[in-house]
């Protein structure tokens, strides 16, 4: 039926979207169904790591305003209080999206959704998140808030707008108007740009993710927020952080109403009718209005047609924390961490993108209040590029759980080896996870009694916490020698382990004490993971000094590499010694790549003959007799002498 219905067979299938757990002993799950949604409880027996998951067959029922029809459309739900609170399409088209509450203990089950409303309410929505929320410390007072991008129309303009929503848990509807749905339902636009010029703002509309970080106090968490931009322009990603006092502050302020002839939404001006639209029914205020349904009918109707706040809600900065423009890329998820390092708590963003890859990201707030984004590690933790769908963390196992379609990756939340065997490199990388112990770059513990420990996450400044480390390990430089062949390309590789650094290139030649920076054109390429020389010349033989400068200012050379060219001549060609250039390779490694040029200029069929031939030549005679047969000694021979007559008549 799905198949005739004009959908594909990948998507003619069970997707299980919804999966809560119910009470101790059940799970409540809901399935895509082939474009048919059915919901069901699965009882859950034995201990939880060989637990036995039973469908009850008797529970199986309509999925339809749980779970959506599309098992690719965004989708949320959550449950509280054994109500189920999901924003999902109610049709096979999904035309129709709606927020709606079902389930819950016997006397209380009802069916509570939006008003069918494009003008006013819910239009074509994307549904995001949603998340239960105490306002203050009367349980009368508790909400569900819920985050989603929906199309707007102001006059004939189209545009995509991310809104934050709030619906009373106790709301049960109306009596006379808006009979099961909802009376409390209001909506705020959420908006994350970049201040400009004139007053010109690039706005990020469209909401991607929410994550809820938790502080001390239970009804404040920060909201942290993932943007894409809908602009053709250009392409962009931003991460907004704000409170929730400034998002109950732009519902407790004015509504916004549509007048005019472009039917443009304008700050309503007129009488508010009490209760104050919005409000939680409560008995402590006025003992008149025990539920939703005392309402008077005026706030009842003032609320269906002034759902939307006048004011939007503000990011805590002004500004974005983080943004990502003209990449490759774009963010889907984010997960956030608290981190406690020596000189204050980090907030650590995971940001996963849809190419597969993860930011670790820092924001980190200066004693001016301005921000600076440092970005710690990308991981590419899918082979195959696909759109991270979600991440969790778990602090108790310190891991990082990934999902995509390819599967699911676990992540270590601190990877302090990464950042090398020194105190200046732990130092530089800023990442609040890991600090300098005395002897190597490891896990920041603040419980920890070691007194050796240096980390400065807020300026990175090696010069002031290195300075009683060992300074071999601080100044430690990686060596290497490098062949090149004259006219040929050759790539100098240097990657810096700090995300914050850049790189510059240093060149000293054969007998010079003189170094100069390296002159960078067309031939000379700088990139991101090292030097690129597209055409050797004899006078690029030297010393080549990969340093670092990082945003202190601190320089460190990575690497001393030596570049030894190679003319086109014959290898075997010995030089007189009293010819050698000054920068002489260790023998070792001359003999090994002479020995790579042999093969390849050898007339070998394969690299197993070259083999074969260079184990007999180290063999004694009585050897070779004895550790081949007779026939393959025989073959090797003569492929042997065939050789040697064909060099002999070249020369």
């Amino acid at each position: 039926m799905c198949k005739l219905a004009g959908k594909n067979a990948n998507e003619c299938a069970n997707f299980v979207r919804v999966l809560h757990n119910y009470n101790a002993t059940r799970v409540y799950a809901c399935g895509t169904g082939a474009f048919h949604p059915s919901c069901a409880f699965i009882e859950v027996t034995g201990h939880r790591q060989d637990g036995v998951f039973q469908l009850l067959s008797s529970t199986v029922e309509s999925g339809r305003l749980k779970c959506p029809f599309d098992p690719w459309q965004p989708f949320t739900s959550v449950l509280a209080d054994q109500h189920l609170y999901a924003g999902t399409a109610s049709d096979f088209l999904g035309k129709d999206t709606t927020f709606t509450r079902s389930l819950g203990p016997t006397p209380d089950q009802q069916y509570i959704r939006t008003d069918i409303s494009e003008d006013y309410w819910i239009n074509e929505a994307k549904f995001i998140s949603a998340h239960p929320i105490a306002d203050t410390y009367n349980p009368d007072d508790d909400k569900i808030y819920f985050f989603f991008r929906e199309v707007s129309w102001e006059g004939n303009d189209k545009s995509i707008l991310s809104r934050v929503a709030r619906v009373c848990k106790n709301d049960v509807g109306g009596i006379r108007s808006l009979t099961n749905k909802w009376t409390t339902f209001l909506k705020a636009r959420l908006v994350c740009s970049i201040p400009g010029p004139d007053g010109v703002d690039t706005h990020f509309d469209e909401l991607q993710d929410i994550f809820l970080l938790p502080t001390r106090d239970d009804k404040n968490p920060k909201v942290y927020a993932v943007f894409t931009t809908s602009s053709s322009v250009f392409r962009g990603s931003a991460v907004c952080v704000y409170s929730m006092a400034d998002i109950r502050a732009v519902f407790n302020g004015p509504y916004a109403h549509k007048e005019g002839p472009d039917h443009r939404w304008v700050e309503y001006e007129g009488r508010i009718p009490y209760p104050r639209p919005g409000t939680c029914p409560s008995k402590t205020y006025d003992p008149r209005i025990k539920t939703t349904k005392d309402f008077p009918d005026e706030v009842v109707s003032f609320i269906r047609f002034h759902p939307l706040m006048h004011r939007s809600v503000q990011p805590l900065t002004g500004r974005p924390v983080f943004t990502r423009v003209r990449v490759d890329y774009t963010l889907t998820k984010i997960v956030v961490d608290r981190v406690s390092a020596e000189d204050g708590q980090y907030e650590v963003m995971f940001l996963g993108t849809d190419v597969g890859t993860i930011l670790k990201v820092v924001s980190i707030t200066q004693a001016n209040w301005s921000t600076e984004e440092v970005e710690l590690e990308e991981l590419q933790v899918f082979k195959t590029p696909s759109p991270i769908l979600s991440m969790k963390i778990s602090s108790k196992q310190q891991q990082l759980y990934a999902g995509s379609s390819e599967g699911l990756a676990q992540v270590p939340l601190s990877r302090c080896h990464l950042y090398g065997q020194g105190c200046a490199d732990c130092c530089l990388a800023r990442d609040p996870y890991c600090a300098w112990d005395g002897q190597t770059c490891s896990r920041y513990i603040p419980a920890s009694k070691r007194r050796a420990r240096r980390q400065d996450i807020k300026h990175g400044d090696p010069a002031s916490q290195c300075w009683e480390t060992d300074s071999r390990a601080g100044e430690r430089v990686e060596e290497k020698i490098l062949f090149g062949i004259q006219s040929n390309s050759t790539f100098l590789e240097c990657i810096p382990k700090s995300q914050q650094a850049q790189v510059r290139w240093y060149f000293q030649r054969g007998g010079s004490e003189h170094r100069e920076e390296v002159r960078l054109d067309d031939r000379v390429i700088h990139t991101d993971r090292g030097l690129l020389i597209r055409s050797l010349l004899s006078s690029d033989a030297g010393v080549y000094f990969c340093v670092a400068q990082e945003h202190t200012r601190f320089t460190h050379t990575l690497l001393r590499l030596t570049l030894q060219l190679v003319s086109h001549g014959p290898p075997e060609a010995k030089t007189n010694p009293s010819e050698e250039p000054r920068l002489e390779p260790r023998h070792e490694s001359r003999q090994q790549y002479k020995d790579y040029l042999r093969v390849m200029s050898s007339s070998f069929n394969s690299l197993e003959e070259y083999c074969d031939s260079l184990w007999l030549e180290k063999k004694t005679p009585k050897a070779r007799g004895r550790g081949l047969s007779g026939g393959k000694w025989k073959h090797i021979q003569e492929m042997k002498k065939s050789r040697n007559r064909r060099h002999h008549r070249e020369q």
